[in-house]
């Protein structure tokens, strides 16, 4: 006879009581190893960047966390599943392949997406963002959430611009760079949210 945790005890890869577009868990690498993993790359790299995604194929999904975009690409039949982490600017991409049982899988998923990539990118529909237009857009996107959470302009700058906001002072702070972009960002966001963007989004 099984028998049954008490409240909390089952691990779930999301909250069970959420939707799947709230919050996938296929989207998760930790619960699917089709899932490849990307981040800012070491310096001295040229890799692709996150902007030349959209360029690259066609979106099919995308879900944005704090410091984090899944986006789910539609290459040739195929859904290829991505999670950049913690890029933030735009920078050039490495891929992450943990050494589990899931690492052939991911390094597949991950040659399929380099492959997309290297055959060039599309045209964009006429009135679609650019590459550059659309990342700043989504980081925009990723800004309101994080207000709408009660995050500070300071702890949306350490997770969407530089972590080392964080240890900032206070001078420091307040003359830093990070803290007037944050501020260009947030008045851009709010003016793009209560512009009526969504609509753009309509049949």
């Amino acid at each position: 006879m099984t028998t049954l945790p008490p409240a909390g005890g089952w691990s779930f890869a999301a909250d069970p009581d959420l939707g799947a577009a709230a919050a996938p868990a296929l989207w998760r690498p930790t619960g699917c190893s089709l899932v490849a993993i990307a981040e800012p790359s070491p310096s001295g790299f040229a890799g692709a960047r996150p902007g030349e995604l959209a360029a690259a194929a066609p979106i099919a999904a995308e879900y944005l966390e704090r410091g984090d975009w899944h986006v789910v690409l539609t290459e040739r039949g195929r859904r290829l599943r991505l999670q950049l982490r913690r890029c933030a600017a735009n920078e050039p991409l490495a891929y992450l392949c943990p050494a589990d049982r899931g690492a052939a899988a991911r390094l597949a998923v991950a040659a399929a997406v380099q492959a997309a990539l290297g055959r060039g990118a599309r045209w964009p529909p006429a009135g679609a963002p650019g590459r550059s237009e659309r990342w700043r857009l989504v980081q925009w996107l990723r800004l309101l959430d994080a207000l709408a959470g009660g995050a500070s302009a300071r702890e949306a700058a350490a997770a969407l611009l530089a972590s080392e906001v964080a240890a900032y002072s206070a001078t420091e702070w307040d003359a830093s760079s990070e803290r007037r972009r944050i501020g260009r960002w947030q008045r851009a966001a709010i003016a793009m949210r209560d512009g009526g963007y969504r609509q753009l989004l309509a049949p």
